[in-house]
């Protein structure tokens, strides 16, 4: 039997001018908040009907292509929820974990957050997007939550409805007058261990 062996083909010229074209707009997101369709083509070193045929949308299939981007960075954070982890190192450490972990990619990420938000209720890419990452990230909380009760760290109660609330706190982080605040460390340890005692089985 000859055993099959999986090639990785290189993408090819149109997937990498659709990625040089998002990595442009993410580019003028992060420096500006903002960006045109012209800029990104100039940036990318194409013409601007190659980004109309790229992306189809325009300027909201290009932020929303970037949003994705920082999004994952969102779902990577949440990712820190593992039992493997809670069992090691306590719940005290990973809440922390994962507080701080958040703060440092909304703050990194700020304009492009903000442009993307600001659309969100008139673009469907931009929704779609949004709504993706947060079923991925509310998975990762979920499971972190039914096999911490499990193993009889964490609180007893509705994971479901646990997961959300964890959910919502951590969109909320994403705040200016947190993100701006001369006290943020403060304010952080605090916000990781309101969290903490809500996961606590000691509550």
């Amino acid at each position: 039997m000859v055993a099959e062996t999986l090639v990785l083909r290189p993408p090819g010229r149109a997937e990498r001018t659709r990625r040089a074209l998002a990595a442009a707009a993410l580019a003028r997101l992060r420096a500006d908040g903002s960006f045109t369709t012209e800029e990104v083509a100039t940036d990318a070193g194409v013409s601007l009907a190659t980004v109309h045929n790229r992306f189809p949308e325009g300027r909201d299939g290009l932020m929303a292509e970037a949003f994705e981007a920082v999004l994952d960075r969102v779902v990577e954070v949440t990712r820190l929820l593992e039992v493997e982890r809670l069992l090691e190192n306590g719940l005290e450490q990973v809440v922390a974990d994962l507080v701080e972990g958040l703060v440092v990619v909304f703050e990194e990420e700020t304009l492009v957050m903000r442009a993307a938000l600001a659309r969100l209720p008139e673009s469907q890419s931009l929704r779609h997007a949004y709504r993706d990452h947060e079923a991925q990230a509310l998975v990762s909380i979920t499971r972190f939550i039914r096999l911490g009760q499990a193993a009889g760290r964490i609180a007893r109660g509705d994971p479901d409805e646990m997961a959300v609330a964890v959910l919502v706190l951590g969109q909320g982080l994403n705040n200016p007058t947190l993100l701006g605040s001369s006290r943020r460390p403060q304010v952080v340890a605090q916000l990781s261990d309101l969290l903490t005692s809500m996961l606590s089985p000691g509550r």
